[in-house]
């Protein structure tokens, strides 16, 4: 194998890596649809900011993301 073979594989080795960890952290990234998604699991759709047991899609967020322990506020 020639030298350049072999970089052109040492390159290859490096992007598998780099794109495995960018794949990874798409596939484990929390989105705000994820949190709107959570926090309407436990509230009624709200067409307003909400009121205690409604929520509007920003309001569910907040719920979702706080039940993940982000700080939000």
């Amino acid at each position: 194998m020639s030298k350049l073979d072999d970089k052109a594989l040492e390159l290859r080795m490096e992007l598998e890596n780099d794109l495995g960890e960018i794949e990874m952290g798409v596939l484990t990234s929390y989105k705000l649809s994820d949190a709107i998604r959570e926090g309407s699991l436990v509230s009624t759709q709200e067409f307003g900011w909400g009121t205690g047991d409604t929520a509007c899609a920003l309001t569910a967020a907040i719920i979702g993301a706080k039940s993940r322990g982000y700080q939000v506020g």
